[in-house]
């Protein structure tokens, strides 16, 4: 009899809670800003099972694999989203798409050359989450600060559009597939780079999104693929009812981040953007592990955020 009562004891419901809490929180800001899902989902039962309040999520693989199928669920919603408007700017795509095969190899390939010595990819994660919250913080107390209104791009063709920004592509998308590879983190350089380009009115909003969520479903398929191990099956079989709860509240998440999108104008967008790359660097630091900070960060990225008929 105990054999038939343990498969449905194995999911606590306060780890499930926890689960269905980062999928919301997650899918929200997804769908509102085209950033910062992963971010905030792995944020919340970090914090959560560092409070013993998801006991079940202390295994780094098993939140691993939870943030992929979370991930397996919302980028292809949005990319289904934005589909039509995507065909045209495959120009632009296809660069973004080159350049992150390299950026993705080297990065799989110093994680592989970093596990006998894990000192150096720590040392890694400390230097590039410094600089990226310098850089968050630096946007957000320099320039956003400024009383003016950030104004909004014309939509380029992507015939102009790939040729004019070519190279900055290619960089940026070989830099987000880097870190894809090496930390399963390719959000930061693009959060970057959406921030540096629209806030100088050189590409708008609605063509960033539109390329990082056709970018961020390439990083989804090649996070996918790699985990394929008996160690990563074994798991999924353990903990299946986790991931079978995340689908739906996800999706609903999505669709009203994606209504609460519509209300933001483009300051609001861009201060969205900073304040996930700055929650994001902060985590990176393990500055939000099991600290208050962590829960008001978690709540002020998606609660906190400046909507486009309120002054800032």
């Amino acid at each position: 009899l105990h054999s038939f009562i343990q498969p449905s004891e194995a999911m606590n419901p306060g780890t499930a809670l926890v689960v269905i809490t980062g999928c919301c929180f997650g899918a929200f800001m997804r769908a509102a800003t085209g950033f910062g899902g992963s971010t905030l989902f792995v944020l919340t039962y970090s914090i959560c099972s560092q409070f013993q309040v998801a006991p079940d999520l202390e295994s780094v693989l098993l939140m691993v694999i939870l943030g992929t199928v979370f991930e397996l669920t919302t980028s292809p919603v949005l990319f289904a989203a934005i589909g039509r408007q995507a065909l045209k700017f495959w120009r632009s795509q296809a660069l973004m798409f080159v350049g992150c095969i390299p950026g993705t190899v080297l990065g799989l390939y110093l994680l592989m050359q970093s596990t006998e010595n894990t000192e150096i990819l720590d040392n890694t994660k400390i230097v590039l989450n410094a600089i990226f919250y310098i850089v968050a913080m630096y946007r957000l107390t320099m320039e956003l600060g400024l009383n003016t209104e950030i104004p909004e791009a014309e939509e380029l063709p992507d015939k102009e559009l790939s040729r004019k920004h070519c190279w900055e592509f290619l960089l940026v998308s070989c830099g987000s597939g880097f870190l894809n590879g090496l930390l399963g983190l390719p959000g930061p350089p693009l959060m970057v780079y959406v921030a540096s380009v629209v806030g100088a009115g050189r590409i708008n909003t609605k063509t960033c999104f539109i390329l990082s969520q056709s970018f961020f479903l390439v990083t989804t398929l090649m996070r996918f693929t790699s985990l394929t191990s008996q160690e990563t099956q074994e798991m999924c079989a353990q903990h299946w009812q986790l991931a079978a709860v995340i689908p739906v509240p996800s999706l609903l998440a999505l669709w009203a981040g994606w209504q609460a999108g519509k209300r933001f104008n483009t300051k609001a967008l861009l201060r969205s953007v900073l304040i996930l790359l700055l929650v994001s660097s902060l985590m990176g630091l393990g500055l939000l592990d099991a600290t208050v900070l962590g829960i008001v960060a978690s709540s002020a990225a998606c609660h906190g955020l400046p909507w486009s008929g309120c002054p800032f």
